[in-house]
């Protein structure tokens, strides 16, 4: 992976730039850097959100919730609704996995 910053134009509007310049940062590369924590923390919580709403409905962890469904101790696993939360639970953990990489990876980017 090259270390060089790789350089791009972007547009900022006349009603845009006063916002951008009240962002935390010194430069505009800061400032965007700034934001994409922000989002990708906003996005980090919602996972967690969801994981948590998950967790209470079933009174169980993730991979305890898989063992048992696959058991069949939560009755049938491919009745939709089970099958629908299943999935989700599935995706948030990958999205969680996304997100973080996403983070790490703005971290280790010059600054």
């Amino acid at each position: 992976m090259s270390t060089q910053a790789e350089t791009m134009t972007i547009g900022v509007s006349s009603r845009v730039r006063p916002i951008l310049d009240g962002i935390t940062g010194e430069t505009t590369d800061q400032k965007i850097a700034h934001l994409l924590r922000g989002a990708i923390q906003r996005n980090l919580e919602m996972c967690e959100h969801e994981r948590l709403e998950l967790e209470v409905k079933y009174g169980l962890e993730y991979e305890d919730f898989r063992h048992k469904l696959e058991a069949g101790g939560l009755g049938d696993e491919f009745g939709y609704a089970i099958e629908m939360d299943a999935l989700r639970w599935d995706d948030l953990i990958v999205e969680k996995k996304h997100w973080l990489r996403q983070l790490n990876q703005l971290k280790a980017s010059p600054r």
